[in-house]
Order: structure tokens, then C-alpha cells, then sequence
């Protein structure tokens, strides 16, 4: 495995310790257009390519009539699906092209509808969901909803790279937003137009609901919340669940089949995902050219807590053999609770609900992914960011880096501000946060920075992988 630490005679460890203390530089709102189509060194990967000012379609933009935003997910080079949350239809969706300076209308789509539940408590819809083909690779597009003259908001997105493309590709993940509305951190999100944005979990806490109505009225609420409008309308989602989109720590002996059906198909609704290619359909993969692979996992609705199994061992050979067969620079895995050894902070507190509480699936999955150049790890659901290897020295996952990110509003977990600290966890902090992502496929790094709701970054780190 190629280390560039090694050269200079230092650890993979020592440079990331280097790296953390030279890193803690201010961080300015990276706004649209910010050094975009700039020329890379031959150390550098180049930017994307520059985009057009923000579309204007016309028509007047009326939150009342479309108070949800518009979603947009897995944006892949040729294809994206658009997910319309709405209590009245039809509309026209039309779908405008970045051409140089200028947009471009490129789809109309009158009459459209939404699409049933598949669930027998309830067969109604409450989204439009459009599959949109024949995209072009690398390219910015904006799309919008129109009932006459009103309209939703714009959203902007951007198709992933081909086969073979290289550039720097800047992502944004967060998790757990419940409270703390209207989640401050993310309106600086939005300003960035990343080139995706991950939610790992916990968008809703639909603890307790039992029927479609119940889940429905959460997700509601969060999605009109304006934090996850703009973000939305900024890029597009790559999405997985944790515990609280069904019921706190669930499993399906304790949720049972019907209400597991309908949290699952209100969270199909909500969010738009491509279908997986297998199991639960929620785990997946987004290529983005040579530059990265991003595997989306479901670590909780496949696990088996009798046989130990955290995931499916379906789900766990597709993670294994995808890793190791990949030829992306960076694989970026999107985890919903972490992989990493907390034992240090929390002894046995809480880990029959993390990896920690199935140590024979977590042996396989860090022992492998510790051989892969180019691994890294990100996550949610403990409340707190944090920077940090999976395991302590001398572990099998020493050297392999897990990015904690979130909480954008759920209560914060002040374990990560009383804990003394270890030199396993270079970095962590309970502020309310999202994280952005700059990844370099010609210089092997990613730039890992957490900021919070003023924008301001808590922290800011190079890592070599």
C-alpha cells in the first residue's frame, strides 16, 4: 500500500499529528465560482469547471405551495432522480443544461403526479419522483417545479464524473437533525454547491409513530426546515438511514413487519436514492470517475443480532469485493453509526448497538479496508465530530481514519468535550456541524474541515491516504 508518509520517515500516524497542527487555518465560505476552472499543478488535481449565475426560470417562487424544497439524489454521470414532496398535483417539472454562461432548457414534464405508497396501510403519494436520463457527465443542471405561474424553490446539482475523469471533488456530510432548527450550519453548506452532500442518519426521530401519518408529519417537518431546503436545493443527496427514521435502536422483532414497511416506504418517499442492488436496496455505489468510489452501507437494517452479523453477509461481500476490486483513488465509505474502537471513551456503554457490540464482522471489515489505499471512513449518529482511527495503535485498523460528522441539531454529546483525550482521537468537539471534503485524487489527499453554525471551521485537517 502506498504511504508518502513512509518517504519522509514518519508514520502514517506522526503526519496526520503534523497535519492536524499546521491545519488549523481559517476557513472562509468557499461561495459558487470559488477558484473554479483553475489550472492544477502537476502535484494538483484541476478544479471543476465554472458555472453559470443561478438559473432564473421565471414564475414566482411560493413556499406555501411547495414549502419541502426539491431533492435531488445519486447523481451518477448520465442520470439523477428528483423527488417533489407535495400535498397537491399535478405540476410540470423543467430540467435547464449549463452551455458555457448560459441555461438551458433541456426537459419539460407536464401532468406529473405522485407516486403511490407501497404499503397497504396507506397507498396514497405524497411525491413526484422523476428519473432523469441521457445526462451529460460533469455537468451542471437546475431543475424546478412549476403549478402556473408559482413555483418551488431552484435546485441545482451536478452530474458525477465519467469513466476515467479526474478533478478535485468537494463533498459535505452531516447527520442527526432533530432540534436546533433551522440548522444554521448547513445555510453554509448551501453556499458552497458542493458536488454532493451525505445525511448518514436520523434526519427524522420518528420514535414512537406507527403509522404513515405519524411518519409522514416528521418528515414534514424536517424537510421544510430551511437548513435542509437550501442544502438541498444546493446539490445533490446521497442518503442512508440509522434507528430513529423507524424507532430508537430497532430491530425488526421489535418494530415488527408492518410498521418496518411503512417507515421504510416514508423514507423512499422522503429522500431520493437509487435502488442497491441487493437486500435491503439501501446500500450502494456512486462512482464519480477515477477520483472516488462512494459505498453507502445500511448498518442497521440488516443485522442479525443472534448470529453476531452486523451486516448481511450479502451486504458485507459486495463491501469486501467492491473495495478491493475498485480502481477509484479514494473509496469513501458512508457509514450511519461508527466502525471505530470506542472502548476507550465508553468502555462497554451502548456498544451492542454499535460495531463494537459485533466484533466478528467488525475484525473482517477493518482488517480488509486497512489494506486498501485510499480508504476513508465516514459517519454520524453519536452526536459529536470527531477525527480519529478506527483503532489504537497496534489494532489492524491503526492507521485507517473515520470522520465523524454532525450532529446539525440533535442534542449535543458532551462526552466529546469532558473526554481527557487519547492519541486514537486527534480530534473531537460536540458543536453542531456539518463537514466538507476536498478530495485530490493527484496528491492522495483529502482536506477534512468541520464547521459550524456561525461557519466558522472547528477544525481543519489534510489527511495523506
Amino acid at each position: 500500500m502506498r504511504d508518502s508518509t513512509r518517504a519522509r520517515g514518519w508514520s502514517r500516524r506522526q503526519a496526520l499529528s503534523v497535519g492536524a497542527a499546521a491545519g488549523l487555518v481559517p476557513f472562509g465560505c468557499r461561495g459558487k465560482g470559488a477558484d473554479s476552472g483553475a489550472e492544477a499543478s502537476p502535484d494538483t488535481a484541476p478544479e471543476r469547471s465554472p458555472e453559470p449565475a443561478p438559473w432564473n426560470p421565471g414564475g414566482t417562487e411560493d413556499t406555501v405551495r411547495f414549502p419541502f424544497g426539491v431533492h435531488v439524489g445519486d447523481a451518477s454521470p448520465t442520470t439523477a432522480r428528483v423527488h417533489l414532496r407535495t400535498h397537491s398535483a399535478p405540476v410540470t417539472m423543467v430540467l435547464a443544461e449549463a452551455q458555457g454562461s448560459a441555461w438551458v432548457e433541456v426537459d419539460r414534464r407536464d401532468g406529473l403526479t405522485t407516486a403511490a405508497l407501497p404499503v397497504d396501510a396507506d397507498p396514497s403519494g405524497m411525491a413526484v419522483v422523476v428519473r432523469l436520463e441521457g445526462l451529460n457527465p460533469d455537468t451542471a443542471y437546475s431543475v424546478v417545479f412549476f403549478d402556473g405561474d408559482t413555483r418551488s424553490v431552484v435546485a441545482r446539482f451536478r452530474t458525477a464524473l465519467d469513466t476515467g475523469g479526474v478533478r478535485k471533488v468537494v463533498f459535505g456530510s452531516t447527520s442527526c437533525f432533530g432540534g436546533n432548527a433551522p440548522w444554521p450550519s448547513l445555510f453554509y453548506a448551501a453556499d458552497e454547491q458542493l458536488d454532493f452532500f451525505c445525511m448518514l442518519g436520523d434526519t427524522v426521530y420518528a420514535d414512537g409513530s406507527e403509522d404513515v401519518a405519524d411518519y409522514r408529519a416528521h418528515w414534514d417537518a424536517a424537510l421544510a426546515t430551511e437548513g435542509l431546503v437550501r442544502v438541498a436545493a444546493s446539490t445533490s443527496l446521497v442518503v442512508t438511514w440509522d434507528d430513529h427514521e423507524v424507532d430508537n435502536n430497532w430491530d425488526l422483532a421489535s418494530v415488527g413487519v408492518d410498521r418496518y414497511n411503512i417507515a421504510r416506504a416514508c423514507f423512499d418517499e422522503a429522500l431520493p436514492r437509487d435502488e442497491g442492488p441487493g437486500g435491503t436496496g439501501v446500500w450502494r455505489v456512486l462512482r464519480w470517475g477515477d477520483t472516488l468510489d462512494v459505498f453507502v452501507l445500511d448498518g442497521r437494517a440488516e443485522r442479525e443480532r443472534a448470529t453476531g452479523k452486523y451486516l448481511s453477509d450479502e451486504q458485507l461481500a459486495w463491501l469486501l469485493d467492491g473495495v478491493r476490486t475498485s480502481t477509484a483513488r479514494f473509496k469513501i465509505i458512508l457509514n450511519s453509526v461508527p466502525i471505530t474502537d470506542l472502548t476507550v471513551m465508553f468502555s462497554t456503554l451502548g456498544a451492542e448497538d454499535r460495531w463494537d457490540g459485533f466484533p466478528t464482522t467488525r475484525t473482517e471489515v477493518v482488517a480488509a479496508l486497512a489494506e486498501v489505499e485510499g480508504v476513508l471512513i465516514v459517519t454520524g449518529d453519536v452526536h459529536y465530530g470527531q477525527v480519529g482511527y478506527v483503532d489504537p495503535a497496534g489494532g489492524a485498523g491503526e492507521n485507517l481514519v473515520e470522520v465523524f460528522t454532525g450532529p446539525a441539531g440533535s442534542f449535543a454529546n458532551i462526552a466529546a468535550d469532558l473526554f481527557t483525550g487519547d492519541p486514537q482521537y486527534i480530534w473531537m468537539s460536540s458543536a453542531w456541524n456539518w463537514c466538507r471534503f476536498e478530495c485530490d485524487p493527484v496528491a492522495g489527499t483529502v482536506r477534512v474541515t468541520h464547521i459550524g453554525d456561525d461557519g466558522a471551521a472547528l477544525h481543519d485537517i489534510t489527511l495523506s491516504l
